[in-house]
């Protein structure tokens, strides 16, 4: 029983967790904002200081909710942030995947984190899209995989992160468009 109780609770210490998820209007568009948190900074920062890369994921769905019907896929968006270390500055680069602006550098893991791991007011779908009074689910899971070449030792490197990635649950949320 208490080998049981040691894997569950193993298991648990590397489980995401997303957190103040809430969705708004801004400039006629919906808008999400999330925080991820439960990150495992140290097994992170050994990955990085290994030399691999690390991919932050968020899946976005908007479905539609219809009655006696499936329900309508509006949205199945990726989010991706790529951290990775520069042992010659000794910095942490954030990249935002699909936008051409410079990596940011910062000098502590716990920085970078706070900006790859969170977004604010991020546009989803433009609100003429959305009909007033209707049922609406959101939904949003993250994942922290390994990025691993084909040149690194991956077989010595997977045992950080169990089959290169940590996952968190699907966060669901019910909502109802209104004007």
């Amino acid at each position: 029983m208490l080998t049981i109780f040691f894997l569950l609770k193993a298991s648990y210490a590397l489980a995401l967790s997303l957190e103040n998820v809430s969705l708004s209007t801004e400039a006629n568009y919906l808008v999400c904002s999330w925080e991820l948190k439960d990150i495992p900074i140290e097994k992170l920062d050994e990955t990085l200081h290994h030399g691999i890369p690390v991919r932050l994921q968020f899946e976005i769905i908007i479905e539609k909710i219809r009655r006696f019907w499936w329900d309508e896929t509006l949205l199945h968006h990726l989010v991706l942030r790529e951290i990775y270390y520069d042992a010659v500055k000794n910095v942490y680069n954030v990249q935002f995947v699909g936008i051409s602006s410079a990596p940011r550098a910062f000098s502590s893991l716990e920085e970078a984190l706070n900006v790859a791991a969170c977004a604010q007011n991020l546009p989803l779908l433009p609100a003429n899209l959305i009909e007033p009074g209707a049922f609406y689910r959101l939904k949003i899971k993250a994942t922290i995989i390994q990025r691993i070449s084909p040149n690194l030792p991956s077989r010595v490197l997977r045992i950080i992160f169990k089959g290169g990635k940590i996952e968190s649950d699907w966060k669901i949320i019910r909502f109802r468009f209104s004007n």
